[in-house]
Parts: C-alpha cells; sequence; structure tokens
C-alpha cells in the first residue's frame, strides 16, 4: 500500500494541508487538483483520515516538518527499516526515542519490533522527551550524514525512472520478481526440456509454476531479444544463488540494465528503499551495468519494465 512518504513533496503538502482543514470533506477535493487524481493519493488520503482526530493536528505537523522546497532530501526517513537499524546500532535510548518522533509512525513499528527488549522499554520509557530545537538539529544532521541525499529537484522529478520511483518496498519487491520471472521465460523459451528442468528445480513451487506457464504460452521476442536474457541469467551465476532469492536477483539485474551514466544519481532511491540484503545486491548490480549500459538498450529496458509494472497494477489495488 501506498505510504504518505511514497508520494512527491506537492502531492504530501496538498494531502496534509486537505486532510488538516477539510477532514473529512477533503476526498471531494482530490479530483479539482492535479495533486489528487491518482489512486495511490486517494490510498493516503484515505490513511489520513483513519487516524485518530485527537492526534492528527501533532502528527501532520511532523509530516510538515520533513517537508522543503530547497536543497536535497536526505533518505534516512525514506530508508527500510533494516538501514535504519545498522545506522544507529549502538545508539543509547535516548537517540532512539528521539528518532522515533520524526519517523513515520508506520515505519516506528517495524523498527521497534527488532530491538531488543530491554532497548525497546528503554526507548519508550523516553517517549515523552523533548529535546531543545538545537540539540535535535544536532542530532538529526548526524543521522542525515549517515544516508545518501538526492536534489529535491530530482525526488520531485526523476525523469524516465518517474513510474517506478513511488512504488513502495513491497510494490518494488513485486516489481522484481516479475522481471525476474519474465527474464528466464524469454530466456528459456526455445530451449530444450533438460535445460529448463535444470532451472524450474531451483525455484520455489509456485515460481516454478508459473514460469512453466509462461514459457507453454510463449512469447514474440526476437532472437537478439532470448539471447540477451540468456547471456544475463548465465552471467549470474545462477548455481550459487539460494532458491528463495534467485527471481529477485535476476530481477534486479534486469532492473540495473534501465539506467544510463545520466541516472546514477536515482540509484540510492532504490536502494534504500528495500532492506540491506536486497539493497546491497541491487547496488552491485547497479553498479557493473551503469557504466556499460548503451541509452537505446536502457530505454527498451524501460519500457519492458513498464509493461511488467503494469501487468501488475491490479494486484497493488
Amino acid at each position: 500500500m501506498t505510504e504518505l512518504q511514497d508520494l512527491s513533496e506537492r502531492q504530501q503538502a496538498f494531502l496534509l494541508i486537505a486532510a488538516l482543514k477539510e477532514g473529512e470533506r477533503a476526498t471531494a477535493l482530490l479530483d479539482c487538483v492535479g495533486e489528487g487524481r491518482t489512486e495511490e493519493t486517494r490510498q493516503v488520503l484515505d490513511a489520513l483520515l483513519k487516524q485518530t482526530k485527537k492526534y492528527r493536528p501533532e502528527e501532520f505537523q511532523k509530516a510538515f516538518a520533513s517537508l522543503g522546497s530547497e536543497g536535497k532530501v536526505s533518505l534516512w526517513s525514506q530508508a527500510d527499516p533494516g538501514w535504519i537499524l545498522d545506522s544507529l546500532r549502538g545508539e543509547s535510548p535516548l537517540v532512539w526515542a528521539l528518532v522515533f518522533r520524526e519517523l513515520p509512525r508506520a515505519k516506528v513499528g517495524r523498527v521497534l519490533a527488532e530491538l531488543p527488549k530491554e532497548m525497546r522499554k528503554l526507548v519508550k520509557s523516553m517517549a515523552n522527551n523533548v529535546p531543545a530545537d538545537q540539540v535535535w538539529a544536532h542530532l538529526k544532521k548526524g543521522l542525515e550524514a549517515r544516508f545518501p541525499a538526492v536534489s529535491r529537484e530530482i525526488w520531485d522529478h526523476p525523469v524516465d525512472f518517474i513510474n517506478f520511483h513511488r512504488l513502495s518496498a513491497d510494490q518494488f519487491m513485486l516489481l522484481m520478481r516479475e522481471l525476474g520471472l519474465s527474464e528466464m521465460a524469454v530466456a528459456f523459451a526455445k530451449v530444450d526440456r533438460t535445460a529448463t528442468r535444470a532451472i524450474l528445480h531451483r525455484l520455489g513451487v509456485e515460481e516454478a509454476k508459473e514460469l512453466r506457464n509462461r514459457i507453454k504460452k510463449g512469447g514474440h521476442d526476437s532472437p537478439e531479444v532470448m539471447r540477451e536474457a540468456q547471456m544475463n541469467i548465465l552471467s549470474l551465476e545462477v548455481e550459487k544463488l539460494k532458491t528463495e532469492e534467485l527471481t529477485l536477483e535476476i530481477g534486479f539485474s534486469v532492473f540495473s540494465r534501465a539506467f544510463g551514466p545520466e541516472h546514477r544519481s536515482l540509484t540510492p532511491i532504490f536502494v534504500y528503499k528495500i532492506p540491506p540484503r536486497y539493497g546491497y545486491v541491487l547496488k552491485r548490480y547497479l553498479d557493473l551495468n551503469i557504466p556499460r549500459n548503451h541509452p537505446e538498450k536502457a530505454q527498451k529496458v524501460r519500457e519492458r519494465i513498464g509493461a511488467a509494472l503494469e501487468r501488475l497494477r491490479p494486484q497493488f489495488s
């Protein structure tokens, strides 16, 4: 499900103002402005309006405080909880408590659940501690320095990646799985049964069934496209990959081929969107493929990813 921070800052500001000022009537405004004419904004507004009215002003003010019109966007509050846990490992309960005051509520629970029991108790006991503005500004600056930042212009207008930028982490991982299955289906479309059986045995039951069905249906891909898919899979040393990660890793490899050197500044957005164990894998493929991706081929890969995303849309609603 789309969350507030998954939207552009313009959309976030519009929804927060509408929900704060108009309450339940805010939904009527969506069809009147550009910021509201997407299913994602409707989902987020519904979630905002479900928050307890008593706490709305405080929560919305926190969200407003994270927005700005200039400078760069630090990915610390946008990052998967795993990155936050890694960056704050060893910090005091007070620092954790202050950070939780700034994180989106949905993310707080996920991060808190990963902390040791005793640490959780200490953090909760300090939940009402309010730091001086200067103290928090200093702590926040240090925290943000541990994460990459992207320019606000790139964050708001990610050019060729506009369709993929605002996906939630779960949606993005589904897209990677879809790309992996699609790549295997193309690569094995006209390969003998022995080789096909070998790859099917490397997959989980459900993924093997899905891939078998796709291979049976066949496609209309050119020999060049099939050859590229085969060479891509062969380059991954699939025999060394774990069964549960095979499809995703192939998907990461495909996604990395959609970037040109001019898109490098966008890569942290996707790396930090997902858990570190997968983010490091995606970064490895991005670092490997970006220098050698041809612009025209990268464009074709983006179109292919866009088609895969459209196939998944019904699952996102």
